[in-house]
């Protein structure tokens, strides 16, 4: 089966700040990982199941996933939820973009 893959407005400002970041650090990168980043992102279309649901979930309340994106230091959390049954049809929702060294993820970092 395959699902549709949307990103949240949220999500989406996530990778554009992190762009931005990575630019000013290290500007002949910058391009290739937001390209990198939206093809992982892409990725699960197929499979999001293979994902581990995050250490947090249980106190969201809220079944959420995550891939890992990125090496090192700058490895990001592509956040995200599966919803079988949408008006879509099946698909997957990328909550957030969080960096891996930020603190947990709590239920307000996922609201609208």
């Amino acid at each position: 089966m395959t699902y549709k893959v949307s990103l949240t407005a949220r999500a989406e400002d996530d990778a554009y700040r992190a762009f931005e970041r990575i630019n000013e650090v290290a500007p002949r990168s910058a391009d290739k990982w937001l390209r990198g980043l939206f093809a992982a992102i892409g990725t699960l279309a197929d499979m999001p199941a293979r994902c581990p649901v995050i250490p947090e979930a249980d106190e969201i309340g809220h079944l959420v996933r995550h891939l890992l994106y990125g090496k090192g230091v700058a490895v990001y959390r592509i956040i995200f939820d599966v919803q079988e049954k949408s008006a879509e049809g099946p698909r997957v929702r990328v909550l957030r973009i969080w960096r891996g060294s930020r603190a947990e993820i709590t239920a307000e970092d996922l609201e609208a």
